[in-house]
């Protein structure tokens, strides 16, 4: 399905709110670090609809959006090692980050994620995974267990990887008091991931319909009127009352913005001089971190819950996460998959 004169086939929005159509992409010369994978499936997560709908200046249209993809590689660097575990057919994920410069501060302290030096992004500066195919730098793929179906695996590599690497980092303790601030795409993981880890999750969502799911996912409490939470993992991207969140933390406790607001986060001093109560932040993790997720995953029955569509259902996909009518994620079976 696409030859190399016709390039390969794809779903992309040509301006920004539009509708995805019907498209071919076309890549140069493969570079000596990368990897080009055969897409099996793509998940869709909300930062896709935020490039779609122009909402960040990073967009460039036509646009091919999709960063929670899993496929197998059909096409290698000359640099690419098989001794590295990434042999032509080894199935493998990608997410929001596919490559990075390895030589600032950054990437030589390890936190490749947060490079500075030229951070390459999936579906921002090259062609997303809602494609046959799509590329990466190798060092940025990750071989997929063979006990984990590409369909469930594939949120893992954006809203699994965003919600574990603040548990890995702040859940230093059983029975740590964490909070789930929104039962969606990512916090429907962040529930199952922050239990397996030993914590009394509690979950705040506005949709009540979620208790019972959120109770089966992990969660001890749903909406409690009080609370006194070690860390507090907010998932959405809502504007939200902040002093309000500052005050169910027990002292010394954490509030961790994973979404990101449209306005300023503020609050009162008093919360961070008496209370020592920390504000933070967290993106993505590295290849590393994606690597123990996917060992955790299977370890501890992480599982995404996901809808899956054919191909040519992409459009709807789309539009499900938008209404927020998904449970939790959609996830679009690529052209690879039907061969």
């Amino acid at each position: 399905m696409g030859c190399a004169m016709d390039g390969h086939a794809a779903w992309s929005a040509r301006s920004a709110g539009a509708r995805l159509l019907p498209d071919r992409i076309r890549f140069g010369a493969l570079g000596p670090h990368e990897v080009e994978i055969a897409v099996e499936c793509c998940a869709v997560c909300h930062s896709d609809l935020h490039l779609i709908d122009g909402d960040w200046s990073s967009a460039r249209f036509p646009l091919v959006p999709g960063h929670e993809v899993v496929g197998r590689i059909v096409a290698v660097g000359a640099r690419v090692l098989e001794s590295e575990g990434l042999a032509l057919g080894t199935r493998v994920g990608v997410g929001w980050q596919c490559g990075a410069c390895f030589r600032c501060d950054a990437c030589i302290r390890g936190d490749v994620h947060v490079c500075t030096g030229g951070k390459r992004r999936t579906c921002v500066d090259q062609p997303g995974g809602m494609a046959e195919r799509v590329r990466a730098d190798a060092r940025f793929t990750v071989p997929v267990p063979a006990s984990l179906s590409s369909e469930r695996a594939a949120p893992l590599f954006c809203a699994g990887l965003t919600v574990f690497t603040p548990l890995e980092a702040y859940v230093d303790r059983w029975g740590m008091q964490v909070g789930i601030v929104g039962c969606g795409g990512l916090g429907h993981l962040a529930v199952q991931i922050a239990r397996a880890m030993g914590a009394v999750v509690t979950v705040f969502d506005p949709d009540l319909s979620k208790e019972a799911e959120a109770r089966a996912l992990g969660a001890a409490h749903f909406n409690p009127e009080a609370s006194a939470l070690d860390l507090i993992l907010t998932t959405t991207s809502a504007d939200l009352a902040w002093n309000e969140w500052m005050e169910r933390l027990a002292p010394a406790g954490t509030l961790c913005l994973l979404g990101v607001p449209s306005k300023a986060v503020t609050v009162d001093a008093d919360h961070l001089l008496d209370g020592r109560k920390k504000i933070t932040g967290s993106v993505i993790g590295t290849p590393q971190t994606m690597a123990r997720l996917l060992r955790f995953a299977v370890a501890k029955n992480i599982e995404p819950r996901v809808e899956i569509v054919a191909w040519d259902e992409a459009p709807l996909a789309i539009e499900r996460v938008r209404a927020g009518t998904a449970r939790y994620r959609m996830v679009v079976r690529g052209p690879a998959s039907m061969v």
